[in-house]
């Protein structure tokens, strides 16, 4: 059963986690290694880290990948569709950060009507030259799924040429696309989450391997980054060249080779 392990008096740092390919992988078992969580909770009490996941996921979807992977504790929180906060409250139950949550639903509604007409030159664009579905969901404007990496590449590519709103930008993992408000992302949700310990960040360490990551490995939001070894390559640039640690290893092994470089062991 899942549970909640109990808080320092004071956390001192954060770690913001990707789940699917960083933690979990895809194309092999979905188990993580038996070692990671023993790692985790050791730099977690010997450093007072709080640590997260930050996800593309649902928090439903979320969930039951913590029930399918034996998560045997929850993290100190979440964040889901990669911009909407919560904390774990009593009898496994997550409670939203209400404040941020509902001024990122508000924002969303009120850019996606504003850019009604750019989304609908994307839809046109998708399902007159290519194979991928456009996807409209209640919380969302639009999602796009691709066939392929290339083929999304293809998509970007007229996303990026097109002259739209100033605000709306997207989050890419893989043949994955979403669009979204540019305030509300992985990084601004990861400070925001941090904040409510009073930990800025000079002292958060984040960890991804997709296009959707990247927000939260720039430097302005976590002083220390790292990706596994099965990174995208965009992103394993991005760590090497800012200084991070481009682990040796996939998933959950390459995570702990990224705190091992962090803390000391």
């Amino acid at each position: 059963m899942l549970r909640i392990l109990p808080e320092p008096p004071i956390w001192k740092a954060v770690l913001g986690f990707d789940f699917d390919d960083t933690l979990v992988l895809k194309d092999g078992s979905t188990a993580l290694d038996p070692r990671f969580f023993d790692c985790l909770q050791w730099v977690r009490s010997t450093y007072g880290a709080a640590w997260g996941i930050a996800t593309g996921r649902s928090l439903y979807q979320l969930v039951e990948g913590f029930n399918e992977s034996d998560f045997p504790f929850l993290p100190d929180f979440v964040i889901a569709r990669e911009r909407e906060i919560y904390f774990p409250g009593q009898f496994g139950r997550w409670v939203p950060h209400d404040e941020w949550n509902q001024k990122c639903e508000r924002d969303h509604h009120k850019l996606f009507r504003k850019c009604k007409r750019a989304l609908g030159k994307v839809r046109k664009f998708v399902e007159a030259h290519t194979s991928a579905s456009w996807v409209s969901e209640v919380e969302d404007a639009a999602a796009i799924v691709a066939t392929s990496d290339r083929e999304m590449d293809e998509i970007q590519g007229f996303i990026e040429d097109l002259s739209k709103h100033s605000n709306l930008t997207f989050e890419r993992n893989s043949i994955y696309l979403r669009f979204s408000h540019m305030d509300y992302n992985k990084g601004s949700g990861l400070v925001e989450a941090a904040d409510r310990w009073g930990i800025g960040p000079d002292r958060i360490l984040a960890v991804g391997d997709n296009f959707n990551d990247l927000s939260m490995l720039k430097p302005e939001i976590c002083d220390a980054c790292g990706c596994p070894s099965n990174a995208v390559g965009e992103v394993r640039d991005y760590v090497q060249n800012r200084g991070g640690k481009v682990a040796d290893s996939p998933g959950s092994v390459g995570v702990m080779e990224v705190m091992g470089h962090y803390f000391d062991q």
